[in-house]
């Protein structure tokens, strides 16, 4: 029920934010169902069983999409699930969408348009974790994963009133995910402030 909550939430949500590029809806109610047994069979996954996420779309989920924002590579697969979508799998999250980015991880602005902010919907929600920003500010979503290189989890989190964590340089694995400087880039979370 709460995956299906926040599924509905966001699709609705996101015809005024520009947000998603890719639901993960089969994947999630899939992944919902398996917690549900889980929890049936006594196994609890910690503190995030069954917490619905978004991830910012520059991060491998296999069999769906990952355009980094980007025209050229809108149909782009891989075969693998980035290290943060695979440790929060088997934490029980439930990853319920793949997020906008700005196009190549710069600014708001990607192939779908330009990414608000839910405060003030005529101004974007900045920065290139500008999805994972807007759609956990508008309580589409519990939490986001997104990444930073000079800025990119700061300013859409400032904009759109976000608590985040830009962690320390190779504290979190970045394996899976786009590169856009190997020695700055950071993957962290947003959360609602």
């Amino acid at each position: 029920e709460l995956t299906q909550m926040f599924l509905a939430r966001l699709k609705r949500l996101d015809a005024k934010l520009a947000c998603v590029v890719t639901l993960t809806e089969e994947r999630a109610l899939a992944q919902a169902r398996a917690r549900d047994e889980d929890l049936a069979q006594g196994r609890w996954r910690g503190p995030l069983h069954g917490i619905p996420w978004v991830a910012k779309d520059l991060l491998a989920v296999k069999g769906h999409p990952t355009t980094w924002g980007s025209e050229p590579f809108r149909a782009q697969q891989f075969t693998y699930d980035s290290a943060v979508v695979e440790r929060l799998d088997a934490r029980g999250a439930i990853l319920i969408a793949k997020v906008s980015l700005g196009e190549l991880a710069w600014g708001d602005v990607w192939f779908g348009g330009k990414t608000k902010t839910p405060w003030k919907l005529d101004e974007g929600s900045s920065g290139s974790s500008a999805g994972p920003a807007s759609a956990t500010a508008a309580g589409a979503v519990v939490f986001a994963i997104g990444s930073e290189t000079c800025g990119s989890i700061v300013s859409p989190s400032r904009v759109c009133g976000c608590s985040s964590l830009r962690p320390t340089f190779g504290r979190v694995s970045r394996a899976g995910a786009m590169e856009l400087s190997w020695t700055m880039d950071k993957l962290g979370p947003l959360c609602r402030s």
